[in-house]
């Protein structure tokens, strides 16, 4: 069994390998890899030829690589999620078709389309003429460590569910069920990929699979979170490479991603298409469909993915969130302040509730009260969970990620609304923390409900209250 060493890689690795393979790459000798890639940029076979080659650079290095080319292209058809529609915009949803450029500006052969999977299939097919796939796979036998690159998803596992997707009908185009088998078929030690711009670090079915993208600076900017893989990118004009392989410790240790480390702790749930986040949600209009009224939010008791990401972009994430809300809250000071023709009306504002209807509430069991009273409090609401407004809301992102999923998991109990319990002298902070708990939340403003008198309403109302023990003074 042959043994290789480290590998390096950024989100455009295979265009390096593709362009610069012979002279530049220092990809060291009895590796075996496996680059998966789409449309005809360069003269592949020319390339093949290179890569056996010995390297100026490294003469004794490069001569035994073996690089194979697995063609393909995404698919509407073959490789589908398939959801009820439950929310829609004014018109119609967007058509994939107006996002897949890369289909739409190539030429096809008459008769062939990306809706029957046609497009997908002849793609395929030119991995047989570039290489002996069967004599690839007879090959990959005699390594133990195997690396298999492509543009595109082999998997639906490699990306979210549609639902979290701002355009739910990208879905249809990320990869096909030929790649998929290709991948299968080579049963590689791991496999990266691109296309999405989420970082990924997921085992399915003995694969692990693996992105990280650098993804374009305005990405990196709104949703940091959720394209970073651990470390990558680190925000640096010219970010370090991400580790794959090393020749002395083998596969790179795992690193955490939002969204592989989200589907890990709760699973997948395609079969849920009545329930998504509001940034998904804002400009959709909700179409109810055979008695299920669709919702914005997440399953109960599950921490919003982004607070999944690395400790640093969370931190990043949730200040630029409270300087949207200080921003709001300045342009309505000053009378300034438009309310966004893209949300749904009514959607924008924290709407109130009343205690009685909180004891009705708190009797059916599914919501989570928030205490976000500021200073020492000698009584709180029963079971509540204290996030003190401005001192915790504006911090919580950056607490340990054992205790942020705790408190993530204890704020997202329930199906009802979040119930935030403030100072009756003070209902302006309490509308402050509505407005950026539903920002840090992914939730609309409207299901995020400021308890109408605060506190003393709570008491006037009977609800249950926990006395809180003061700790004992030393007296000298």
């Amino acid at each position: 069994m042959s043994s290789s060493p480290w590998i390096a890689l950024h989100s455009w690795f295979i265009l390096v390998v593709l362009s610069s393979f012979s002279s530049s790459i220092c990809i060291y000798t009895h590796i075996y890899i496996i680059i998966i890639w789409v449309l005809s940029c360069f003269n592949l076979l020319q390339l093949l030829d290179l890569s056996e080659a010995p390297s100026p650079a490294f003469p004794s290095l490069i001569h035994q690589a073996v690089i194979a080319d697995i063609r393909h292209h995404r698919t509407h058809g073959p490789m589908v999620a398939r959801q009820a529609r439950h929310f829609l915009l004014p018109g119609t949803v967007d058509s994939s078709n107006n996002y897949d450029c890369d289909y739409l500006l190539t030429h096809w052969p008459q008769g062939t389309s990306i809706k029957d999977g046609s497009a997908a299939l002849a793609v395929d097919k030119v991995n047989d003429q570039l290489a002996d796939w069967d004599h690839l796979l007879t090959r990959r036998r005699d390594f133990r460590e195997v690396l298999s690159f492509s543009h595109f998803l082999p998997r639906v596992e490699n990306n979210p569910e549609k639902r979290y997707l701002t355009h739910p009908n990208l879905a249809k185009g990320i990869g096909s069920q030929y790649l998929r088998k290709r991948v299968d078929d080579l049963r590689p030690n791991v496999h990266v990929f691109g296309h999405t711009h989420f970082g990924y670090d997921l085992e399915v079915d003995g694969v692990r699979y693996v992105q990280a993208p650098l993804s374009m600076s305005s990405e990196r900017h709104s949703r940091g979170t959720t394209v970073a893989l651990g470390d990558f990118p680190d925000g640096l004009p010219f970010s370090h490479p991400f580790m794959v392989w090393h020749s002395r410790t083998g596969w790179a240790p795992k690193s955490q991603g939002a969204w592989s480390a989200y589907v890990e702790r709760y699973g997948r749930r395609p079969d849920v298409t009545w329930l998504i986040p509001s940034y998904v949600a804002d400009g959709l209009e909700p179409a109810p469909s055979a008695g299920i009224t669709p919702k914005v939010g997440w399953l109960p008791g599950r921490m919003p993915v982004w607070l999944f990401g690395p400790k640093s972009q969370r931190i990043q994430e949730a200040a630029a969130e409270s300087r949207k809300i200080s921003e709001r809250l300045a342009k309505e000071a000053a009378g300034t302040y438009r309310r966004n023709k893209n949300h749904a009306p009514g959607t924008e504002e924290p709407l109130p509730i009343e205690a009685s209807e909180v004891g009705i509430l708190l009797c059916k069991g599914n919501i989570a009260v928030i205490d976000v009273r500021e200073g020492e409090c000698f009584s709180r609401p029963a079971n509540c969970i204290e996030l003190p407004h401005p001192s915790k809301t504006n911090h919580f992102a950056a607490l340990p990620d054992d205790e942020l999923l705790d408190l993530g998991e204890r704020i997202m109990a329930g199906e009802g609304p979040r119930i935030l319990v403030g100072d009756p002298d003070a209902p302006a902070s309490c509308r402050h923390a509505a407005l950026l708990l539903a920002a840090l939340l992914r939730l609309w403003p409207r299901d995020v409900r400021p308890l109408r008198g605060g506190f003393k309403a709570w008491q006037a109302q009977g609800l249950p209250v926990t006395k809180v023990a003061r700790e004992p003074i030393d007296v000298w």
